[in-house]
């Protein structure tokens, strides 16, 4: 098969992304072992042969063009592609079956996927699963494109109806509230006593419908939009926040065994169980093992 296009490309690609994700040629330029010269030369014939100016260089370090930025996620995509086959060449040489690629949340790489590869070796001995990290956000779109044959987040229904969902999980939602706060003498917590409070949140462009349940939770039985004075990428993040006294945050359930000790964790006894983590996959894309899976799973 005719391949059009220069190998050495590949490798510049990847180099962009390393300069990308440390924000600093020379930050990369360690991390790889390369010279700084040499690593310029690398992006420098990158841009050149692609007609494409992917970076900004200040002396404060390197930002991303538009162009950068859009490319960017295509080549990550690529990357954790490289990650999965040689993970895959790997397992053939300990006499692997087949490799299933699981994209989950970080709260599900914690307290769901562990069991859940425990208990596809114990079904089935010889097939190996691969876990990566997703958004809840983008899920659909990687299962949907056969990127992963599992999808796990947080949402209750999908958007792509031709994708099929499994709930895994309902929690209610905790408060967690800096030490010293007004409402730790209370032992039990109802949504109104939050009405006049600042709230860390996780983006809504990380996971839209986790962000919109949780504001609904709010204003349905609280009667009250929740203020949100930061809005973060995760939830060690909003835990982080919560700790330094700048604000609270509401959590699944599955959290409260990981609070640090300068933060209270409190039940909202009138909160419902509405967090959910589902798995979904597509039918569209043949899978045997997947479907085996499926069927001990279901």
């Amino acid at each position: 098969m005719a391949h059009h296009f220069d190998h050495k490309t590949i490798r510049q690609l990847l180099l962009f992304a390393v300069v990308a994700e440390n924000q600093s040629v020379r930050k990369a330029a360690a991390k790889l072992n390369l010279s700084v010269p040499s690593l310029l030369n690398q992006l420098n014939e990158l841009e050149q042969n692609l007609n494409l100016k992917f970076l900004r260089r200040s002396p404060r370090g390197v930002s991303l063009t538009e162009e950068g930025k859009a490319a960017l996620p295509s080549i990550e995509r690529f990357i954790t592609q490289a990650e999965q086959l040689y993970y895959s060449l790997n397992q053939m040489r300990e006499d692997s079956c087949g490799i299933l690629s699981v994209g989950a949340n970080a709260e599900a790489m914690l307290f769901w996927v562990p069991d859940f590869k425990k208990q596809v070796k114990a079904d089935f001995p010889k097939i190996e699963i691969f876990t990566k990290e997703v958004d809840s956000r983008d899920v659909e779109i990687e299962v949907s494109e056969g990127l992963i044959s599992f999808g796990i987040g947080l949402f209750k229904d999908l958007d792509d109806k031709r994708l099929r969902l499994i709930p895994l999980r309902r929690e209610r939602p905790i408060i967690l509230l800096p030490k010293g706060h007004r409402l730790t003498a209370n032992r039990e917590i109802y949504l109104k006593d939050l009405r006049n409070e600042e709230f860390v949140f996780h983006r809504r462009e990380v996971a839209s419908k986790y962000f919109d349940e949780l504001v609904r939770i709010c204003e349905n039985i609280g009667g009250f939009t929740p203020r949100i004075c930061h809005e973060v990428q995760s939830s060690s993040r909003q835990m982080a926040y919560v700790s330094c006294g700048q604000g609270i945050a509401m959590l699944g359930e599955s959290f409260k065994d990981w609070i640090p000790k300068n933060i209270v964790a409190r039940p909202i006894v009138d909160a419902p169980a509405e967090i959910q983590l589902s798995l979904v996959w597509n039918p569209l894309i043949q899978s045997a093992l997947r479907d085996q899976v499926l069927e001990k799973l279901r």
